[in-house]
């Protein structure tokens, strides 16, 4: 029997730039990551993804399924202004007073997964959201709905950023967002179970991306008390002036990086009793 606990990290926005991919893919190729998340909405995505295809063992490749501010595959009318997808904030906001097409949103997650199967030669190994937006229930309730039409003797697994309320506690970090963010996820963890996907056992990795942040301190918090099967989400990479202009997480991608390539990291691994596995191989 096993002693360590199981656990994936994830790294967010793969194809978002040229190097915070480069950074990914040395980080999937030391093993430092498990998994990565994958928006196919960037012309970078073609190039970067023949990097991922390279790597010559396994691990886990996901969608990052973008419905917020880049441009669209199919210009959805009703979430979008000016040919840009809504901001995050504008599209809960349309939901909410019910002001979507659900079938322009459908018509979009499908031609996002279809750019995923031609680039990468392979249905995603699981499914998530820019700005935790399949979390949100018009969104949630279409992405299960294509899933399995598309995916029904294989379903991918889904994430949920639900955690349990005293680990968020214990962890201390940016509690309001984290609760938030973690609220949407319970509802989305309870339908997944109920549509038979399978999904993540506690999620971490939520903090407020300033520049000073102590990433080394944050990652110590947040692998407190977690169990297996959890998942632990980051955004390592390198910022440049091609990111800052279409994203808000910028400088603390170079924190990020820098700790997960360091002896720190695997250090605190060890005395967690932590090990890194993808997780549609320890869920399946």
């Amino acid at each position: 029997m096993n002693k360590n606990k199981l656990i994936s990290i994830c790294a967010d926005d793969f194809g978002i730039t040229d190097k915070v991919d480069k950074t990914i893919v040395d980080l999937l190729k030391k093993k430092r990551i498990t998994e990565t998340s994958c928006m196919v909405l960037s012309e970078n995505f073609k190039n970067s993804s023949k990097e991922l295809k390279k790597i010559p063992f396994e691990f886990g490749s996901g969608i990052h399924l973008t419905l917020t501010d880049f441009h669209s595959l199919t210009s959805p009318k009703s979430i979008s202004k000016d040919g840009k997808l809504l901001s995050f904030k504008d599209l809960f906001i349309k939901i909410y007073k019910k002001e979507v097409l659900a079938e322009e949103i459908s018509k979009e997650i499908n031609a996002q997964l279809d750019s995923f199967e031609n680039l990468m030669d392979s249905k995603p190994d699981f499914i998530d959201g820019h700005h935790h937006i399949h979390q949100l229930s018009l969104i949630r309730d279409l992405i299960f709905d294509i899933l399995k039409k598309r995916y029904k003797n294989s379903l991918p697994w889904v994430r949920n950023t639900y955690e349990d309320k005293f680990i968020i506690l214990k962890i201390k970090i940016s509690l309001f967002k984290t609760f938030l963010i973690s609220y949407y996820g319970y509802k989305l963890k309870k339908k997944a179970i109920l549509n038979n996907f399978k999904t993540n056992n506690g999620f971490s990795g939520i903090y407020d991306f300033k520049q000073n942040s102590n990433y080394k301190k944050l990652f110590v918090n947040f692998i407190k008390s977690i169990n297996d099967k959890h998942l632990l989400m980051v955004h390592p990479g390198e910022s440049d002036e091609n990111l800052q202009k279409i994203d808000s997480v910028t400088s603390t991608r170079n924190l990020e990086r820098d700790f997960l390539k360091s002896d720190d990291f695997l250090n605190i691994l060890e005395e967690n009793s932590v090990e890194l596995r993808p997780l549609h191989t320890i869920i399946s």
